[in-house]
């Protein structure tokens, strides 16, 4: 059976409370923590993880927590280019997006909104990732984060 409390001094925190996940040994996992009295009123972390999106235009992933609300969540995500050793050198917010502007012959300018990033739709039982950008090219990596509070946000997480 693993350690799941611990009230004193933990190796890789310090002093405080700390409660671990169901099977996880407290004193050692590297794991998210179910309880950490050094984290204040932050949100707790009830699943986090990555993946890649292939290079078709709308490529999704589903992460299903059937949490019975919507939760709090966060979500990152780059493309190769940004990656260096295998870690991303820049991410981006699920908001970002490529604006160009285009200066016809006539001297018009206008701005056009290019399809570059994902979109991010949470649910009550799944967080759903989508590639929004034009066929080919880089395939999205992504990160997230799901927590156990409801979201406060409207929808567009932190």
């Amino acid at each position: 059976m693993a350690n799941r409390i611990l009230a004193g001094n933990r190796a890789t925190g310090g002093q405080g409370l700390y409660v671990s996940r169901t099977g996880e040994d407290v004193t050692s996992t590297t794991n998210p923590l179910a309880f950490d009295s050094r984290a204040g009123n932050s949100p707790t972390i009830y699943d986090a993880g990555q993946g890649i999106l292939g290079t078709t235009a709308n490529a999704q992933a589903t992460i299903t927590h059937n949490l019975g609300y919507t939760p709090l969540f966060a979500v990152r995500w780059c493309t190769q280019a940004e990656i260096s050793g295998g870690v991303a050198t820049k991410v981006f917010d699920p908001r970002y997006s490529h604006m160009v502007s285009i200066t016809y012959p006539e001297g018009i300018a206008e701005i056009q909104l290019v399809p570059y990033g994902i979109f991010v739709t949470p649910s009550s039982s799944n967080l759903i990732i989508r590639r929004f950008m034009l066929t080919g090219g880089d395939s999205v990596y992504y990160s997230y984060i799901i927590f156990n509070e409801p979201d406060y946000t409207g929808g567009l997480g932190l």
